[in-house]
């Protein structure tokens, strides 16, 4: 099982990529985050996550529809510092987002029909709140479907999450909570 993200795939033009996290990166169960020892500077982007529930390799945005039937959410956590020392040293990132238990998956997910063209994401992070309105959402997971599969073959199981950029700073204390229209999806503590 692995989780392809297409980073800044929600409306942020200029900046979209993919990336991938291995299945230890699972946060599951609305368990709490712990801080890693390793970073202080702990960011987080929320978004959309679909389980994929058949084999795709090079599939067209077109033919996604039939990859997918569950939606649910996702939070990504990035060690920002972590980031900058690797752009300065100019290595990969991965040791920034690939650590174990940095990307939360809800463990309620919504019947992919159920779900609008136009889907209202709101995230509560400690005190501040982020909303955004998403339209044309299926075409948004058909496209993050499309990107991923022509990077890795994706199988049962796997993820794709098409997320806001990791831009909310997280401390220790603080609380996450993701809805999706009015479904709450993930509700976890930071520690």
């Amino acid at each position: 099982m692995k989780i392809i993200c297409a980073e800044n795939g929600l409306g942020v033009a200029g900046g979209e990529y993919l990336t991938m996290r291995p299945d230890s990166a699972v946060l599951r169960e609305n368990d709490d985050f712990y801080m890693p020892a390793f970073s202080g500077d702990v960011v987080c982007g929320c978004g959309v996550l679909v389980r994929i529930n058949r084999l795709a390799k090079c599939l067209a945005a077109k033919y996604a529809a039939r990859c997918y039937n569950a939606v649910g959410a996702g939070v990504a956590f990035v060690a920002r510092d972590i980031v900058r020392q690797a752009v300065a040293a100019g290595r990969p990132c991965d040791e920034a987002y690939c650590f174990d238990r940095s990307f939360a998956v809800s463990p309620v997910w919504v019947e992919a029909e159920a779900i609008g063209e136009t889907v209202s994401l709101h995230a509560t992070i400690g005190e501040r709140q982020i909303s955004a309105e998403i339209a044309d959402l299926r075409h948004l997971i058909d496209e993050g479907i499309s990107r991923a599969s022509h990077l890795a073959t994706l199988k049962t199981g796997d993820m794709v999450f098409v997320g806001l950029p990791a831009s909310n700073e997280v401390r220790a204390g603080d609380g996450i909570e993701v809805r999706l229209n009015d479904c709450q999806l993930l509700c976890f503590g930071i520690k």
